[in-house]
């Protein structure tokens, strides 16, 4: 059964302070409960500001954040729309919105050090000649990335190449489960640093790492780049609530 055109969406509780994560986590929930399905089209974004009782401005930023991770599409002149490509993206996207501000957000990020360094570790001992070859043309692609988005791709595909070349699949299951996250995360970064040559320098010592067969160089020199980006992403959190 397809759903009306124009599905009524609840109202957001307590919107004197609703924040962007909040209208996320929102709109994911009310497209769940409301029935939609895959390709049906959500209400203007006029619509939408009446009906969940939101200011434009925050509704348009978290609208924008579900259309880069992919649970939207938005179609200019056209309209909105839920991702017709079947995928696992909700908790990807309420995971998004745990970043923006729950209590669970460092856990999270410490969970991704973790993770990576481990991965780092165990990819210097794994990896292939093969392996080392897809991530210097990753490499090339964030040099060569014009815009945050292209960056982030090239930034994530490289780090899913590094947990690929773990060979554990356990491990790396667990970083591809939030490939969306990340690369969310790193469009974030990327369009509040100025220049991204660091950012392709901490990946290249990666690479070097991994190339050389040295575990604890390529362990440390990816905690080091994850710290970085972290950093990065905290600030930019905190600039937005200071905002």
């Amino acid at each position: 059964m397809i759903a009306l055109s124009e599905p009524n969406f609840p109202a957001v509780q307590d919107t004197r302070r609703v924040s962007v994560a909040d209208i996320v986590q929102h709109v994911v929930q009310s497209t769940v409960s409301l029935g939609m399905q895959p390709g049906d089209k959500l209400p203007p974004e006029r619509r939408l500001v009446e009906l969940l009782g939101v200011g434009r401005s925050p509704l348009r930023e978290a609208l924008k954040c579900l259309d880069i991770i992919g649970f939207i599409d938005i179609r200019p002149g056209d309209g909105t729309y839920l991702s017709a490509t079947p995928n696992s993206i909700l908790p990807q996207v309420i995971s998004w919105g745990v970043l923006l501000g729950s209590r669970q957000a460092s856990e999270l990020i410490e969970a991704r050090y973790y993770v990576e360094v481990a991965l780092a570790e165990l990819a210097a001992r794994r990896c292939d000649d093969g392996d080392i070859d897809e991530l210097d043309e990753l490499i090339s692609r964030m040099e060569r990335a014009r815009t945050p988005q292209a960056f982030a791709d090239a930034d994530t595909a490289f780090h899913l190449v590094v947990a690929r070349a773990a060979r554990n699949p356990a491990l790396s299951s667990i970083l591809k489960s939030i490939e969306s996250l990340l690369n969310v995360w790193v469009v974030r970064v990327v369009e509040r640093v100025s220049g991204n040559e660091s950012l392709v320098e901490q990946h290249r010592r990666v690479r070097d790492a991994l190339r050389d067969g040295d575990a604890e160089s390529a362990s440390k020199m990816m905690g080091a780049h994850i710290q970085e980006v972290t950093a990065l992403l905290r600030t930019s959190l905190h600039g937005e609530d200071a905002g």
